[in-house]
């Protein structure tokens, strides 16, 4: 999660790097989601046939080629191609943590598992803005440099995790029932036994089979869930994209730094939700979410003549939303992930992340040539969308928090129940 925050928000910082034309500068921005959305669709899928662990091995070595030929690249280029390399790579990475999360964990902690994880994004871009901050009054090579090697120095850390992490033993069940009890042996040596029954014994409660996209799509309320989800999630990826990383370069260049740093440091004090990640309602969070993201958005709409002249209230601004931003984006990164069968979670992730990143891709353009007003009241819609794809679920789907099986959420089980 760390790992993709950080390669995102390196595209915004590379604009500094080197003299492009203005025309250019949506391409550049729009580098990133165009490249993380290529991952997600390779990962997924990948993830469901050959494992969650092998895909994790796979995209750490690919970030660590981008992130080490982005601390040597010249010119625009290069840039682009390392950040390409690092941003499929992350996407990658991200798409398959999520799915992971819910599966390594017990029902109590897998809530607060999963969003402690997706909070890390936030820690991630924190990261970026102090290593931008720290070397941004040195030249543009040692800023380049910094920023390279210290997404080089995540990969290491990355690698040493995730070798002594196992694979998931609800998707290798699935696959081969006596490699999972091995896994399960070896990694869980005193609750080997346990966590094999535990997923015995929900799969003799199952539904129906869910080994197939059309086993899978009769399941109930699939249509809503992939409605709501992509609502939701493309609330995130857009209205977080387009004040942090299109206002906030375009019309204060100057700020670049400090607006991350301002989104990093509000993303992680919010963070502190993923404690109450397996207490509080799923859909009343995400309900809660998307109607403070709104509300702050049409309050930045109403009164873009007091902060659009004064850089310390704009900051303020971008603080507030993404304090609240965040709450809404590791709900519903956490929601995503849990709702669908095991079989096809990693499939079904990257879908709704592909179709809600991609329609951010299309914004970036659809946008570029907006007045502010324009541009602020579209970003309002944006959130609106995702408020009515929360309402929906609030109104028509299941409780997926408050320490549900996984199963229950995912409708594996005949406990689906609202």
């Amino acid at each position: 999660m760390l790992a993709e925050a950080y390669a995102f928000g390196v595209a915004s910082v590379a604009t500094g790097w080197v003299s492009i034309p203005k025309s250019l500068l949506s391409l550049l921005l729009a580098w990133a989601p165009i490249w993380l959305i290529i991952g997600i669709a390779i990962s997924g899928p990948l993830s469901d046939r050959l494992g969650r662990k092998l895909m994790f091995y796979v995209t750490m070595a690919l970030y660590g080629v981008g992130a080490l030929g982005l601390a040597f690249s010249q010119g625009y280029g290069l840039i682009l191609l390392f950040l390409a390399i690092m941003l499929l790579a992350s996407g990658g990475e991200m798409n398959t943590i999520l799915i992971a999360s819910h599966e390594l964990m017990p029902p109590r902690h897998r809530g607060k598992a999963t969003m402690a994880a997706v909070s890390f994004v936030s820690i991630g871009g924190l990261v970026l803005a102090v290593a931008a901050f720290s070397s941004s009054y040195g030249s543009v090579p040692v800023q380049r440099a910094v920023v390279g090697g210290v997404g080089f120095v995540i990969v290491a850390v990355l690698f040493y995790v995730r070798g002594r992490t196992p694979e998931s033993l609800r998707w290798l069940y699935g696959i081969d029932p006596a490699r999972a009890v091995r896994e399960a042996e070896h990694f869980y040596p005193d609750q080997a036994a346990a966590r094999i029954g535990a997923i015995e014994a929900e799969l003799r409660t199952s539904t129906t089979a869910t080994s197939s996209w059309r086993q899978v799509m009769g399941l109930p309320r699939m249509g809503l869930k992939l409605a709501c989800s992509t609502m939701m999630s493309f609330g995130n990826a857009a209205g977080y994209g387009m004040i942090t990383y299109v206002v906030g370069p375009y019309f204060f260049k100057n700020l670049t730094d400090q607006i991350l740093l301002a989104a990093g440091l509000a993303a992680v004090i919010s963070g502190a939700i993923f404690l109450s990640g397996d207490r509080f309602s799923r859909r009343r969070t995400l309900l809660l979410g998307y109607v403070a993201c709104s509300g702050i958005s049409l309050i930045i709409v109403l009164t873009r003549g007091w902060w659009h002249s004064d850089a310390l209230r704009f900051l303020a601004l971008v603080f507030v939303l993404n304090f609240f931003i965040n709450i809404a984006y590791i709900t519903e990164d956490t929601f995503k992930a849990e709702i669908w069968p095991t079989a096809v979670r990693g499939s079904m992730t990257a879908l709704v992340r592909f179709i809600s990143i991609g329609c951010y891709v299309v914004t970036i353009f659809v946008t570029q040539n907006l007045t502010i007003g324009e541009y602020l009241g579209f970003n309002l819609a944006v959130w609106l969308v995702g408020l009515a794809g929360a309402g929906l679920w609030s109104a028509f789907g299941i409780e997926t928090g408050g320490g549900a099986a996984l199963g229950i959420a995912s409708g594996e089980t005949i406990a689906d129940r609202s």
